[in-house]
C-alpha cells in the first residue's frame, strides 16, 4: 500500500488534470519513453523498428507533415518562413531540394535530391531500404546508364553481333545487406571487388509492364534480386560448378547470356550486374582464367546492383 501511495505520488508530480466533477486531482500515468521525445512533433517517441534503429520521427504521418514548429527560421538563404525537421530544417519539400541543389546541404546518397535526415538517406529512401530489394528504371540519359551499356558492350565477347542494350533497373537494398556485405571486404582485405554478371532464367514479364519482382519460385531473376542471392530458381539455395556449390558469375556477360532464358511474352533477355568480392587469383589477367566462371561460397560476398535488359 506504501508502494502504491508513493507511485501515485510520483505520477501526480508528472501530469495532474482536475476532474470536472471534483476538485481533487486526477492522476494519470506518464509512459516512462516520454524521456526521448523526437525531433519531429515533440509529443510521442521516437518510432525504433525491429533492427534498432531509432527514426528522428515518431510516425510516417509525423515525418510526412513536419508537425510542430522549429523556433529557427528555414535554412535556404534568404527565406524567412519557419523551418521543420521534417524538411532538414527547411520549410518545405521544395526548398529542401533547392538545398540540395544549391549545395546548402549534402543530398541523399540514394535518390541525391532530398537533404540527409536519417544518417545518409532522407526519410522516403530511408523507409524504402527497409521494405526489402525493389527496382527503379535508370534514366537512358543518365551517367551510370551510359556507363554501365559501355560496360556490358565492351566486355562481351561472343559469337555474332554485340546485343541490343534497352533498359536498365537499379537494385534498391536494405541496409542490412549492404552492412553484411561491407562486413563481408572487411574480413577479407586481401579480396577484390569487381564487376561480374549472372543470367538465369526469367518467366514473368520484367521489363513490359509496371517495374516490380514477381513471386514466382520458378523465376531464377527476381528469385536472385529478392533474396540477394541466397535463393535461386525453384528454391535452390545455390549453383553447382567446377568448385562446388556456392555462386558463379561471368566478368564476360556473353558467358551469362548461355544461362539467360525469358517467357515467351517478353522480348528482352535479363541478366544482373553484381559487385562481388573474390579472391586475387580469379581476376589475373590470364585469358584462360578470364574465361572462367568467378566463384564465390556465400551471399554475403555479392551484391545485385543492375538488372539490364538487352536483345540479340
Amino acid at each position: 500500500m506504501a508502494s502504491l501511495m508513493k507511485n501515485m505520488v510520483h505520477w501526480s508530480h508528472n501530469r495532474v488534470k482536475s476532474s470536472p466533477m471534483s476538485s481533487q486531482p486526477v492522476v494519470i500515468e506518464v509512459c516512462e519513453v516520454i524521456k526521448s521525445l523526437p525531433s519531429i512533433c515533440g509529443n510521442k517517441p521516437k518510432f525504433v523498428d525491429a533492427n534498432g534503429h531509432k527514426h528522428p520521427y515518431c510516425s510516417r504521418s509525423c515525418a510526412r507533415n513536419g508537425s510542430g514548429t522549429s523556433p529557427a527560421a528555414c535554412v535556404l538563404r534568404g527565406c524567412r518562413a519557419t523551418g521543420k525537421p521534417a524538411f532538414a530544417n527547411f520549410c518545405s519539400d521544395a526548398h529542401a531540394r533547392d538545398g540540395v541543389r544549391l549545395g546548402q546541404v549534402e543530398g541523399c546518397e540514394l535518390c541525391e535530391a532530398q537533404p540527409r535526415i536519417v544518417g545518409t538517406m532522407c526519410i522516403p529512401c530511408d523507409r524504402l531500404v527497409k521494405t526489402g530489394p525493389r527496382l527503379r528504371e535508370m534514366n537512358p540519359n543518365s551517367q551510370v546508364f551510359k556507363n554501365l551499356r559501355a560496360q556490358f558492350l565492351s566486355e562481351w565477347d561472343g559469337p555474332g553481333s554485340c546485343p541490343s542494350f534497352e533498359k536498365v533497373y537499379e537494385v534498391i537494398l536494405p541496409r542490412d545487406v549492404r552492412s553484411k556485405h561491407d562486413q563481408y571486404r572487411a574480413s577479407n582485405p586481401a579480396f577484390e571487388e569487381v564487376r561480374s554478371f549472372h543470367a538465369s532464367q526469367c518467366i514473368c514479364d520484367l521489363g513490359t509492364k509496371e517495374v516490380a519482382l514477381c513471386n514466382f519460385k520458378s523465376c531464377g531473376i527476381c528469385s536472385i534480386v529478392k533474396s540477394c542471392f541466397k535463393t535461386f530458381a525453384f528454391g535452390l539455395c545455390s549453383n553447382n560448378g567446377r568448385f562446388g556449390d556456392g555462386i558463379y558469375s561471368y566478368r564476360n556477360p556473353a558467358l551469362a547470356d548461355k544461362h539467360a532464358t525469358s517467357c515467351t511474352t517478353s522480348p528482352y533477355r535479363v541478366a544482373i550486374a553484381s559487385d562481388v568480392c573474390v579472391e586475387p587469383g580469379q581476376t589475373n589477367t590470364d585469358e584462360s582464367v578470364e574465361e572462367e566462371s568467378l566463384f564465390v561460397p556465400a551471399p554475403e560476398a555479392m551484391l545485385p546492383v543492375f538488372v539490364i535488359m538487352y536483345r540479340r
